[in-house]
């Protein structure tokens, strides 16, 4: 007993030791909130009192303003942000959304009330918010005054992260797990959808062909429009790389939905500037610099992509339209004389249609107003042109401009590469699972690791487990693929409860490494050489190479464990296992858990059991309880 008392006080001061080691001011405030600090350590004094400092300076309307370090406030900085706790909300830059995780991991470790109530708050400001065409503005109120601060807003993935969140509520999972009541979960739903609805109105169409999005979008006419007077109308390569990011997780879409991620990911592969990537480097007058360098297999797009075709002549008609009525003047003075030029003036004669689907670039500096909506198209030093008053004009970015912005980026390339055949891959295993009941082993479903003398166990949803004796840990690879990596040479052992029995099993993932192929050696018994069911090595750029093997057990069903190995290299991979679904009656049961003729399934004494009609069913469709409630 003396032994006991002295091993748990050590266990608990390691455990505080642990918490309290972790440096917070070592983190901006978008890490604190999306997580780098420990599980436990939201739940610390340290954290509930950065969560009140969050609380003080809460807007009267529920958000918060962006690129506040929260988690760093001196008294004066506390006391300014108070002071404009009546002005607008942002959600530009992460602003709101980022609190409002925070909060939520910090009531979930706590359970203080007010964390949830200032959560609450935020909530209803988003929902609130939301334009009655769909999509959100960078600030709440709204300006009202035709500023780009009211447009539907796409720039810096403000519509993804309000989306994302939504998402994440709406699934009731993780840090949002009963946070909220059935009734708000289905305010959120509707304002998703109506989110959703707006993003696939907004995709721009390119001559007849959707392409892909702008940051900011009108929220009468959908097109394209301007934001800051760098940020010309066009087809952002940036944002829409993360809002389809996005749209790819969305579950079951719709036809409408996947005909609108297959059009984008298709246009923005055939305007990508190939074998080119950008370097940093130092200039001859030591700036640091960037540059558009040569390199195999790579590829780069324009943040800001000249719009073409009908679109683009609307589309440039209406901004220089807008720029016309508001008739406003921008000055320069140089050599003690002053250039005076109207802002339709300026975007007008640098215009040129004949560029259209090239990068286009501009300048944003209040020391050079002269230049604002100047469209222009070097990446790289050029040189100025003399334009009608004999002013110098540039006609290219220089060292800060080139630094200071995202005006070319590789953004796309793991969509296009990586995520979209993962994507495309789910959406054919959801059309292949017709007739069966499945069993995904990922990381989606993966629910924690235990031992067992030499094993070690992966488990899984629905009582399911992958053991090895190697002792080797758990570990994912890419996110898309919600893949698990695998050792070579291992020998690994799916467990299957009883009353699961697997008619065929898919492999989808890749080879982890560049320096040879793997393959599947062994599956139950049966062995196979390195030309069969091969995962190819990434190619030089280190790109994944992502394939799907599915194996089908022809003499008989799989049951109780299912054996295999990888030789080669080690793979990432996610697996599914596939039960043809009985004819008994009980084919109708759903995985989640409602109430009435569906319900739900459960591991009750190692066997998988279904629920419907009051009756409790074995993966055979036998009743195995009967009258019992599906809360059992």
């Amino acid at each position: 007993m003396k032994k006991t008392l002295l091993i748990l006080p050590s266990f608990l001061l390691s455990c505080i030791f642990s918490i309290q080691a972790q440096d917070v001011s070592t983190l901006s405030w978008s890490q604190v909130c999306s997580g780098k600090m420990s599980t436990e350590w939201y739940g610390t004094d340290e954290a509930q009192r950065i969560a009140d400092d969050v609380l003080y300076v809460q807007k009267v309307n529920g958000g918060w303003m962006k690129n506040d370090e929260l988690h760093k406030l001196t008294s004066a900085q506390k006391q300014a942000l108070y002071n404009k706790r009546n002005e607008h909300s942002c959600l530009d830059n992460t602003a709101t959304t980022q609190e409002m995780r925070f909060l939520a991991k910090v009531y979930k470790q706590t359970g203080i009330e007010k964390y949830k109530t200032a959560f609450m708050k935020a909530l209803s400001l988003i929902l609130t918010a939301e334009k009655g065409c769909g999509g959100w503005s960078q600030y709440w109120p709204l300006s009202g005054n035709g500023s780009y601060q009211d447009y539907i807003t796409f720039n810096d993935n403000l519509t993804t992260n309000v989306m994302k969140l939504l998402q994440e509520i709406i699934g009731n999972k993780g840090d949002f797990e009963n946070l909220v009541d059935a009734e708000t979960r289905t305010r959120c739903e509707a304002a998703f959808q109506k989110g959703l609805e707006v993003i696939i109105k907004c995709q721009v169409d390119d001559n007849g062909t959707k392409a892909a999005w702008c940051a900011q979008h009108d929220t009468t006419t959908f097109l394209p429009t301007e934001g800051r007077p760098h940020e010309l109308p066009s087809i952002s390569g940036s944002e829409s790389a993360s809002l389809l990011s996005f749209l790819m997780t969305i579950e079951n879409p719709s036809e409408e939905l996947k005909a609108t991620i297959t059009s984008a990911v298709e246009w923005l592969d055939a305007h990508k500037i190939e074998d080119k990537a950008i370097e940093e480097f130092t200039n001859d007058n030591g700036e640091n610099d960037r540059r558009v360098i040569d390199k195999a297999g790579s590829a780069i797009w324009g943040r800001f992509i000249q719009l073409g075709g009908a679109t683009g002549e609307e589309t440039y008609n209406a901004f220089f339209t807008k720029l016309k009525n508001r008739n406003k003047s921008r000055s320069y003075t140089t050599g003690g004389k002053t250039y005076t030029y109207t802002e339709y003036e300026i975007a007008t004669t640098s215009y040129r249609p004949e560029m259209a689907y090239q990068p286009i670039y501009a300048i944003y500096d209040d020391q050079y107003q002269h230049l604002y909506y100047r469209f222009l198209y070097n990446f790289e030093d050029t040189e100025p042109e003399i334009d009608s008053k004999g002013l110098a004009i540039p006609t290219s970015l220089n060292a800060v401009r080139r630094t200071s912005y995202q005006f070319l980026g590789s953004w796309c390339m793991n969509v296009i590469n990586v995520e979209y055949p993962a994507w495309l891959q789910r959406i054919k295993d959801q059309e292949e699972s017709a007739g069966y009941t499945t069993y995904a082993l990922t990381s989606d479903t993966y629910t924690g690791t235990t031992t067992s003398g030499t094993s070690t166990f992966y488990n899984f949803a629905d009582g399911i487990s992958i053991s090895n004796e190697k002792g080797k840990g758990y570990a994912t690879g890419l996110s898309s693929v919600k893949s698990i990596k695998y050792s070579a040479g291992v020998k690994y052992i799916i467990n299957l409860p009883e009353g699961i029995a697997v008619d065929k099993i898919k492999f989808y993932g890749y080879d982890n490494y560049a320096e040879a192929d793997a393959y599947i050696s062994e599956l139950n018994g049966m062995t196979y050489n390195s030309t069969e069911y091969v995962f190819p090595a990434k190619d030089a750029n280190g790109t994944a190479q992502l394939t799907s093997h599915t194996i089908e057990f022809a003499d008989q069903p799989a049951t109780g464990t299912i054996g295999f190995t990888v030789a080669g290299k080690q793979c990432a991979l996610a697996i599914t296992l596939f039960c043809k679904d009985s004819t008994s009656g009980v084919t109708d049961i759903t995985k989640k858990g409602i109430e009435g003729e569906k319900g739900r399934k459960i591991l009750l004494n190692g066997r998988v059991l279904l629920y419907k009609n009051g009756n409790w069913y074995n993966m055979a469709g036998q009743v195995v309880k009967q009258n019992l409630s599906p809360n059992k």
